[in-house]
C-alpha cells in the first residue's frame, strides 16, 4: 500500500526550504553587518565633515588673531630696543615722545587693514610716568567710518578707566603677554578683546602695547558662516562658562555648559578639540550634537547642528539597504525553489526505481553509482575548492613577499629623503659667510615670483659689490680676499639684523628687508653709508678696507612684473655707485 505524500514530505521540499533558511540567514547576516558597518562610516563621516569644518574656519580665524600677536610683539620688541634703561626713561620724557612718535607709523602699517581690530595703542607704564595729566603714549580707535584716529589718553585717566584691569593692570601683573576676556568699553561703545603685552626691563614695567578686537564684529563674521541648512556657529570661553552669540551680546544671564545635557562623548567637553568625534547633547528639548576647536585666544569656536539633520543621510540609506534586502530575499527564494528541483532530480530518480523494485519490478536501470549528478558535484566541488586553496595560499606568499618588499623600499626611499633634506640645508648656507647661499636666494626669489602674480608682494633689493676683490687676493693673497668678504658680511649682517642676506657670487650680495626694516629702509641706508664711510676713514690704503659699492629698489606694483625687473634697477644703482667710489680712490673700475 502506498503512503499518501504531504509537501513537507519529500526530500525535495526539505532541500528546497533548507536553502531558502540558509539563504534567509545568510542574507540577513549579512545585511546586519552592512547596516551596522554602513552606519559607522556614515556616522564618522558626519562627524569628520563637522570636525573639518570647525578646523578649517578655526584656522581662518586663528589666522588672524596670529597676525596680531605678531604685530603686538614685533612693537614690543621695537619698543624695547629702543628704551637705554628705565632710569633714562624715567627722566627724559622727549625720549619718550620720541619712541611713540616713532611706533605710530609702525602701529599703522601693521593693524589698519586688519578688519576685526578696533583700536591699537602703546602707553608707558604708571611706574614710569607716575600719575600725571600728561599724554604718555598713543591711543588708536576707529571712527564711524572706520578709520583709524588718535584719542587722547593721559596717565591720570588710567586710574579712572573702567575696564584699565582688563588691557592695563592685568597684564602688568601677569606680567606676559595675554588675550583678555570679553569687556565693554564706554570709550567706543562695544563689546572689546584685546591682546596686550607689557615691556619690561630689569623687572620693572616700562610700557604697554595692545591690540583691540571688535568683539562684536568677531562674532557677526562667526554668525555669518553657515554649515548645511540648520548648523549655527558661535564662540564660548574655554572652561564652558560663558556661550557667546551676537543675538545675546550684552544679555543677563548667558547661555552655558551646565544648561546642555550631554548624552554622549561629555569627558570631550574638558578636551582642546572634538577631533573625529561628535558630543551629543539636548538643549530646549531638541536632539544635538556639536564639535569645537581651542582658538589661539583660548575661546573655543563651536558648530552645531541637530542630530537628525546630521545623520539624515544615514537613516536615508537604511531605509533603502532595508527595502534592497527585502527584494533580493525574494528573488533568492524564487531561484532557491528552481535550484532545489535540480538538484533532488537524482533522488527523485533514485525513489521511483526503489518503489517499482518494491512493486516486483526487478528490472529497472539504476543510475551509475559513482557516475550520477551529486557524485559529480561533490568531486567538481573538492576539485574546486582544492584549486581555491592551492591558488590563495599561492597568493597569500605572493602577498607577503611584496608587502616585504614595499618595506624595504619604503626603508630605502626614508632614508634617501633623509640625505636630500640633509644635502639641501646644506646647500642653502655659504660655506664662507655662514649667510643664505645663492641656492636660497633662487628659491626665494621664486616664491617673492609667486606672490607678486598673486598680488600679495611688497618688498625690496638691496644689491652689494666688495670693491677691489681681485686687487686684495692678488696682492694680499687669497685667504686675506676671504677675510675681506666675511666682514663684508658682517657689515651687512649688522645693518641688517633681522633680515635675509644672501652671498650670490663672489663678491655679489643681496639684501631682502624684512617686513620691519623694510618700513625703515632709507635709515638702514643712511646706517650702511655711515659705516661705509667709517671703513674709508680707517685706513689709507684701499686693500686694508672694506669698500662696498650698492644700490637699492623697491617694488612698484604698477609697473615691475618679476622680481628681476627690481634687482636689474638695484644692481644699475650698484654700479653707478661702483663707479663713483673708483673715481673717488682714484681706481679702476674692472670688477
Amino acid at each position: 500500500m502506498k503512503k499518501s505524500k504531504t509537501f513537507f514530505s519529500s526530500i525535495s521540499a526539505k532541500l528546497m526550504m533548507l536553502i531558502i533558511a540558509v539563504t534567509f540567514v545568510l542574507a540577513a547576516t549579512l545585511v546586519t553587518v552592512s547596516l551596522v558597518m554602513t552606519s559607522k562610516i556614515l556616522t564618522e563621516e558626519a562627524a569628520s565633515h563637522m570636525n573639518l569644518f570647525c578646523e578649517e574656519r578655526g584656522d581662518d580665524l586663528n589666522t588672524e588673531l596670529l597676525r596680531i600677536e605678531d604685530a603686538v610683539t614685533s612693537l614690543s620688541r621695537w619698543a624695547k630696543s629702543k628704551i637705554p634703561d628705565v632710569e633714562t626713561i624715567s627722566d627724559d620724557s622727549e625720549l619718550r615722545d620720541k619712541i611713540v612718535d616713532d611706533a605710530v607709523d609702525l602701529i599703522c602699517f601693521m593693524t589698519e587693514d586688519n578688519k576685526f581690530i578696533q583700536g591699537a595703542y602703546i602707553h608707558y607704564s604708571l611706574d614710569i610716568t607716575g600719575v600725571t595729566g600728561r599724554e604718555e603714549g598713543v591711543y588708536f580707535t576707529r571712527d564711524d567710518n572706520g578709520n583709524f584716529v588718535d584719542i587722547p589718553f593721559t596717565q591720570e585717566e588710567i586710574e579712572n578707566d573702567p575696564v584699565a584691569d582688563y588691557w592695563y593692570y592685568g597684564p602688568i601683573r601677569n606680567k606676559k603677554a595675554l588675550w583678555t576676556k570679553p569687556y565693554f568699553d564706554y570709550s567706543v561703545n562695544d563689546y572689546l578683546i584685546s591682546y596686550v603685552e607689557p615691556v619690561y626691563i630689569d623687572d620693572v614695567p616700562v610700557a604697554i602695547i595692545g591690540v583691540d578686537i571688535s568683539f562684536s564684529r568677531l562674532l557677526e563674521w562667526v554668525d555669518s558662516l553657515e554649515y548645511h541648512e540648520t548648523g549655527y556657529v558661535y564662540l564660548k570661553e574655554g572652561d564652558g562658562s560663558v556661550h557667546y552669540h551676537i543675538d545675546e551680546l550684552g544679555h543677563d544671564n548667558l547661555h552655558s555648559d551646565e544648561e546642555d545635557q550631554i548624552i554622549e562623548n561629555e569627558e570631550l567637553m574638558s578636551q582642546p578639540a572634538t577631533g573625529d568625534k561628535l558630543i551629543r547633547y539636548y538643549y530646549e528639548g531638541r536632539d544635538r550634537v556639536m564639535a569645537f576647536v581651542t582658538l589661539r585666544n583660548g575661546m573655543k569656536f563651536v558648530l552645531c547642528d541637530g542630530y537628525d539633520d546630521i545623520y539624515k543621510e544615514r537613516a536615508l540609506t537604511m531605509i533603502l539597504m532595508v527595502s534592497i534586502t527585502i527584494g533580493i530575499e525574494f528573488v533568492f527564494a524564487i531561484i532557491a525553489t528552481y535550484m532545489a528541483s535540480r538538484v533532488t532530480t537524482p533522488l527523485r530518480k533514485l525513489t521511483e526505481a526503489a518503489n517499482e523494485i518494491s512493486e516486483g519490478d526487478y528490472d529497472v536501470v539504476l543510475p551509475p553509482e559513482d557516475n550520477n549528478e551529486i557524485g559529480e558535484l561533490s568531486r567538481a566541488l573538492r576539485i574546486a575548492v582544492d584549486n581555491i586553496r592551492a591558488r590563495k595560499d599561492e597568493i597569500e606568499a605572493t602577498v607577503r613577499a611584496q608587502d616585504r618588499k614595499i618595506e624595504e623600499d619604503a626603508k630605502t626611499m626614508k632614508r634617501q629623503e633623509d640625505d636630500l633634506d640633509i644635502m639641501k640645508n646644506l646647500a642653502y648656507i655659504d660655506p664662507l659667510t655662514k649667510v643664505k647661499s645663492k641656492h636660497a636666494y633662487e628659491d626665494t626669489v621664486k616664491y617673492i615670483d609667486e606672490q607678486i602674480k598673486n598680488g600679495t608682494a611688497e618688498f625690496a633689493v638691496v644689491m652689494c659689490d666688495l670693491n677691489y676683490l681681485k686687487h686684495i687676493n692678488d696682492n694680499l693673497g687669497h685667504k686675506a680676499g676671504d677675510e675681506a668678504i666675511k666682514k663684508t658680511a658682517g657689515i651687512l649682517c649688522s645693518v641688517f639684523p633681522m633680515s635675509t642676506v644672501f652671498r650670490i657670487g663672489g663678491d655679489e650680495f643681496v639684501v631682502i628687508p624684512s617686513v620691519l626694516e623694510y618700513a625703515k629702509i632709507d635709515e638702514k641706508q643712511e646706517l650702511l653709508k655711515k659705516l661705509l664711510v667709517e671703513q674709508h676713514e680707517s685706513s689709507d690704503n684701499y686693500l686694508e678696507r672694506i669698500s662696498i659699492a650698492f644700490g637699492c629698489a623697491v617694488f612698484d606694483r604698477k609697473k615691475d612684473h618679476s622680481f628681476h625687473e627690481v634687482f636689474d634697477r638695484a644692481d644699475q644703482i650698484m654700479y653707478e655707485d661702483k663707479r663713483r667710489i673708483h673715481e673717488r680712490d682714484g681706481i679702476s673700475t674692472e670688477r
